[in-house]
């Protein structure tokens, strides 16, 4: 029997309504999130994966819009809910890890007050019951002296500490989803894996689904079981891990796994998708990714492909996804 999705993502439009014209940042995308695994959304910068999770907590600025699709969460079209009954579910249901924690962080207030603020509005507890928490919670992330952090304020901590301590805030109230936006971008290398590291085992300990966004693929290889790949505001992609990364099958996927040094090839040329993202105010007609793509026809340039099911959970938007298979035998075939 197949165990039912925690979260369900159905044809998630998000625009944005500028002076310069409508931004569709997201346009038509599908996803299910199961408890206890994590979901990875992966793409260069401005392909929509940001505003997905934003659009999910209905945290989107004045001028953005969800103007189509549902997101269902144990029953419950979180589109269809008053602003009141989503606050509740906002850091208790569903918290979210902000990309950069110095601008998410209040300045003004301490993390023990930022913590304990979640706690009380969540919990219906008291404010010293809170902070007992809080200390506990920062003790759980690998913060030293929690008792003296607690007081302390976002600037006079270190950047792995801030990080830390959003996960602190973020796993007050043992959500069952967590949304990780970016968790280690402004991060040192040896601080990055340390931080992966304590999510995968509070992941392991609250069992909760984890949705991470990352333009990173070696930290969608080591920590994702599902994977969505995003290009200007749409899914091309969609697998698990170990098939993405050994079978992929679209053209800009093909690419930025190319774009990722081997070390069991020797004097390996990385490959350089040409171009960039396209200006979200003038998408190309048809596929979205024909001007940077190698495999491209006439067809690419006028009908927009769907996202079709070629094999059991893996998906693909592409004319042309065979052409991959063929240069993924020729490639082969120039290292033999």
């Amino acid at each position: 029997m197949k165990k039912e999705p925690i979260l369900s993502v159905r044809n998630l439009k998000t625009y944005f309504y500028t002076e310069d014209g409508i931004v569709k940042a997201v346009d038509g995308v599908d996803f299910d999130v199961y408890q206890g695994e994590t979901l990875g959304i992966v793409g260069e910068s401005g392909c929509g994966k940001s505003v997905t999770s934003l659009s999910i907590l209905r945290l989107l600025d004045e001028k953005g819009k969800i103007v189509d699709g549902s997101i269902i969460m144990e029953g419950k079209d979180l589109l269809k809910l008053s602003e009141e009954k989503m606050r509740s579910i906002r850091g208790n249901d569903i918290a979210m890890i902000f990309q950069e924690p110095m601008v998410a962080l209040n300045p003004v207030f301490t993390v023990g007050d930022q913590i304990t603020e979640a706690i009380v509005l969540h919990q219906k507890t008291d404010e010293v019951t809170a902070k007992k928490m809080a200390v506990d919670l920062l003790r759980k992330v690998g913060i030293p002296e929690p008792e003296k952090r607690v007081d302390e304020y976002p600037h006079e901590l270190s950047g792995g500490m801030r990080q830390r301590a959003m996960i602190a805030m973020a796993l007050s109230c043992k959500p069952k989803i967590l949304i990780a936006d970016e968790p280690t971008t402004s991060l040192d290398v040896t601080i990055q894996a340390q931080i992966m590291e304590l999510m995968k085992e509070l992941q392991r300990e609250y069992g909760m689904a984890i949705i991470l966004i990352t333009h990173d693929m070696g930290v969608i290889a080591e920590n994702s079981d599902r994977v969505v790949v995003m290009y200007a505001g749409k899914a091309v992609e969609y697998a698990e891990v170990k098939t993405l990364f050994n079978d992929p099958k679209h053209p800009y996927t093909w690419g930025l796994l190319h774009a990722i040094p081997r070390l069991d090839i020797e004097q390996q040329r990385l490959y350089n998708i040409p171009g960039v993202v396209p200006n979200p105010l003038k998408f190309p007609k048809g596929c979205k990714f024909n001007p940077r793509c190698e495999f491209a026809e006439e067809i690419c340039r006028r009908e927009e492909p769907e996202l079709k099911q070629i094999e059991e959970n893996h998906s693909v938007r592409c004319h042309f996804w065979e052409k991959v298979e063929e240069a993924k035998r020729a490639e082969v075939g120039e290292r033999v």
